[in-house]
Parts: C-alpha cells; structure tokens; sequence
C-alpha cells in the first residue's frame, strides 16, 4: 500500500477515547467499559490508530517533532533549532506510527570523502525521531549519515543519542532531557570517513555487487516449496531494479565496495513496495549502517577476503552483534 512521505499528511490531531465492548443481542447491546484501556484516535478522520494502556502517554507527531528540533541542537550545539529541516517523511497508510528525519540546511556540518576521480563526496547528518501510536515502537532518536547528491543514506547502529521512551507517562512527564555521547559521535564522524575510504581502496568484481547487496539488505529469494506466480514475478522485477542500480554506480565508481555500498544505500533509503521486500525503509538503512560497521572490522584483519565476507553475510549477518562504526 502506498505509504504518507508528506509532513502535511502525519501532522494531524489525536486525542484519547475510552474502550467500550458490547454484550447481548444486536438491538438490545449493553456496552461495558474495558478496564485499563484506552484508544488513540486521529480526529481528523475520527480513525482509531492503536489502543493501549492507561498509563500510555500520547505523544502527537508535532510533539515528537518539536522533541527532534530540540534534539538536534543539543546533539549539534553549533546549530540552532530552527537551522533544521524536515528532509524526508516515512509512515504507514495507517498513520499508526511514523518518521520524520531532520537535516541541516547549511554545509556547516559537512564533511568531505574524495570518491572517483578524486571528487568531493559530501556527506551529512541526519536525526530521525520515530513516534507511534499503538505501544509498539517507542518514542526515540537515531541519528544517521547520508550523502548528499542523492540524499541516500543509513543509520548507525548505535546511536549516540540517549534518549529512549516506551510512552510510559512516568517516563515522558518527568520532561524531555537528552543526553549525547560527544566522544562517541567524533569517533564515529572521523571512523565513517575512514570506512568509505577502505570501501572505496577495496576491489569488487562488478559480478559480485548484487550477491553483496542482497547479503546486506536480507533480500531471500521466495522458497520454490510453494511455488507462487506473484512472488516470482516480484523477485524478477527486484533483480533487474538491483542491477541497473549496480550497474549505474559501477559505471559512476568503479569496480569497488564503495560503490556497491551507494547501490546498498539507495536501495535501502528507497526500497521497492513488492512481496520479496520484507522489511521497511527504517529497517534497511538500519542494516546498511550495521553492515558497515562490521566490514569496517573485517576489513583490518589479516585473513580478509572479500569472497570470505560475502560468505560470512550470507551465513551469519546480522545475528552477530557488531559495534559502532
């Protein structure tokens, strides 16, 4: 289903009902109310998005995003709130839960990797908050890096943000304080560049890119047990998408991990509405940023191989945990 990717379309307002069941014949119902419960309603379209506990604390998306303005500026204190920007907008038709990612609207927080061809890559930060309405994910930060010409990015795998809460209203209503590991966050800036850096020195045979980015991004082809018409057309369109896409940043890059990564990153910031798609757009980047991370460790040991690593993803990623990049 198409998904809302406009600001406009998640800022609506919510508000809180009581839960009521019905009992006895239709025409003659009782209607008692369901102790501990309440349902979180858009009152735009008098649509219930989620029904949770009592002690829930409902947080709107305005709310959240006033949170992220904030958020960003003390994880960036050389910026100042309203130097942010909504860049991209992410949620389900249902509206029960969303993203909003924010992004600096100067080059001040820039920074530089030369490409091919010693070109100037800039990249730039991302605060991502995520709000939901029906308890299933919590009100959080993640922060995220993206290369600006195609705005194709990821987010770490650890974020230097800590601030986390599950709705709890003893949580939320003691206020809003964020808490950033500084040191954290430079080491991550200055290991980012040095990682696209041993992407970029490490070869990769054009033939291997899309065994790459499906090892990645946990694209499994559909199992031939129960053959299903739509589910392979689905895989064969996904392939022909991946490999123009590999092909393109081939052409662009070169040979090399760096550019199979920006095929990875893209489709991971754009990822394609079809059955063999399992996981949303938040997901994926996330894989991309955990992926980095965990070649930026295999790369410096002795016995590396880039055949082994394609090995290693497809028997054990992401089941082993890896550290921050």
């Amino acid at each position: 289903m198409p998904r809302l990717t406009d600001i406009k379309h998640v800022l609506f307002s919510v508000n809180e009902h009581p839960v009521f069941v019905s009992f006895g014949p239709q025409g003659n119902a009782r209607q008692v109310a369901v102790p501990g419960k309440k349902a979180i309603v858009n009152r735009d379209q008098n649509r219930v998005l989620g029904i949770v506990s009592r002690n829930y604390r409902l947080v709107s998306n305005q709310e959240a995003l006033e949170m992220a303005y904030k958020c960003c500026s003390t994880v960036f204190p050389e910026t100042l709130a309203g130097e942010w920007m909504v860049n991209a907008v992410d949620a389900p038709s249902t509206a029960g839960y969303c993203r909003i990612d924010l992004t600096h609207h100067s080059a001040v927080l820039d920074f530089s990797f030369v490409g091919a061809d010693d070109r100037p890559d800039l990249f730039g930060p991302f605060i991502r908050v995520t709000n939901s309405f029906n308890g299933k994910r919590a009100l959080g930060f993640d922060i995220g890096f993206y290369r600006k010409v195609c705005k194709n990015g990821l987010v770490l795998p650890e974020s230097v943000i800590r601030f986390k809460f599950s709705h709890m209203r003893q949580e939320i209503d003691k206020g809003i304080h964020f808490e950033v590991a500084r040191e954290k966050l430079a080491r991550m800036k200055t290991g980012f560049a040095d990682t696209l850096a041993g992407l970029k020195v490490c070869a990769l045979p054009r033939s291997q890119f899309e065994r790459l980015l499906r090892g990645v991004l946990l694209l499994r082809e559909p199992s031939s047990k129960k053959p299903n018409p739509r589910e392979a057309a689905d895989w064969q369109t996904l392939n022909i998408h991946i490999a123009e896409l590999c092909t393109r940043y081939a052409n662009e890059l070169g040979e090399n991990a760096y550019a199979a990564f920006n095929a990875i990153t893209e489709f991971a910031s754009h990822p394609l509405d079809l059955r063999c798609v399992l996981r949303e757009r938040h997901a994926l980047q996330r894989l991309a940023g955990s992926w980095l991370a965990l070649f930026n460790q295999a790369r410096r040991t002795p016995d590396f191989t880039i055949s082994g690593h394609l090995e290693y993803l497809e028997e054990n990623f992401p089941k082993t945990a890896v550290r921050p990049i």
